[in-house]
């Protein structure tokens, strides 16, 4: 074997350990988020709920607010006779 052969050996022996030490942790990490595994915890869990909650608060303060200047605009329209 010439010293250029086992110099190239060397190499891709490097390369391939490398490769590994590097591409496994990441195609570990693509396949536990493939099968599912690694989902939310109960504190997102608990979170979403939370934000979920907080939302429905909100929505029914935009409906209160609607309907308050809504009937402001009216009781203002049927004030001025109906003319704008």
């Amino acid at each position: 074997m010439s010293p250029d052969q086992v110099l190239i050996i060397i190499a891709m022996v490097t390369a391939a350990w490398t490769g590994n030490r590097i591409l496994r942790p990441l195609a570990e990490a693509l396949a536990r988020r493939i099968g599912g595994t690694g989902g939310p915890t109960a504190a997102q869990e608990g979170e979403v709920v939370d934000l979920r909650a907080r939302l429905a608060e909100l929505e029914e303060r935009v409906d209160f607010t609607e309907r308050v200047l809504l009937r402001e605009r009216q009781a203002g329209e049927l004030g001025q006779g109906g003319q704008r």
